[in-house]
């Protein structure tokens, strides 16, 4: 009697259809906080990314733009460029400007650099930059951006990933002819021209 009991309930429970959905949606709700975590992370890193590229594009933009930068002009060309960063944490990115001459054998020196938060080659030092750029006696202003990200959650995407790096060019549009090749370049107040690079 007992497993004809038992049988009857097996079988009534096996017809019961009621709570599918339940278990169902128990089921998946695991594989879709994943999923939505991981697409929350992604998409504040193509954001992110996308607003690095932009501020390295405003490096670049506004320094081209003047013949002379003072030390502070370049503090406010910092200032001003990371507020792109908005609403993300600024301290975490590293920003540079450098002024680079090429002379007539097409060889790349830096004539001056800045910097916050990171590091730039010195006066004088040979920097690679792409053939499209690389024209004998002219100078370009090269800026680089980088901004370090850290997932909030940290389930899909793990670590730190650093953001951006790459150099954005924009050559002179007001600059100053100067230094013994007679090229025109943005000068830095304070600085010598260049060439010389001494």
């Amino acid at each position: 009697m007992r497993k004809k009991t038992d049988l009857r309930i097996w079988r009534r429970f096996c017809r019961d259809r009621e709570g599918v959905a339940l278990v169902e949606f128990a089921m998946l709700l695991p594989v879709m906080l994943v999923a939505y975590v991981g697409m929350v992370e992604v998409v504040q890193l193509v954001m992110i990314n996308r607003k690095v590229t932009q501020l390295t594009s405003a490096l670049s933009d506004l320094t081209a733009r003047v013949q002379s930068v003072a030390p502070a002009d370049v503090e406010n060309i910092f200032n001003a460029a990371q507020t792109i960063l908005m609403p993300y944490d600024n301290s975490k990115a590293s920003m540079a400007i450098a002024s680079v001459v090429i002379d007539s054998a097409g060889v790349a020196r830096v004539c001056w650099s800045n910097q916050r938060n990171g590091t730039v080659p010195a006066r004088g030092s040979a920097v690679v930059i792409p053939d499209s750029v690389r024209i004998p006696s002219t100078s370009v202003i090269m800026a680089r951006a980088s901004y370090r990200y850290t997932p909030a959650f940290g389930y899909v995407l793990t670590g730190t990933f650093t953001l951006g790096d790459s150099p954005i060019y924009a050559r002179p549009r007001n600059g100053v002819a100067g230094g013994t090749g007679n090229i025109e370049q943005v000068v830095r107040t304070g600085t010598n021209p260049c060439q010389p690079f001494n």
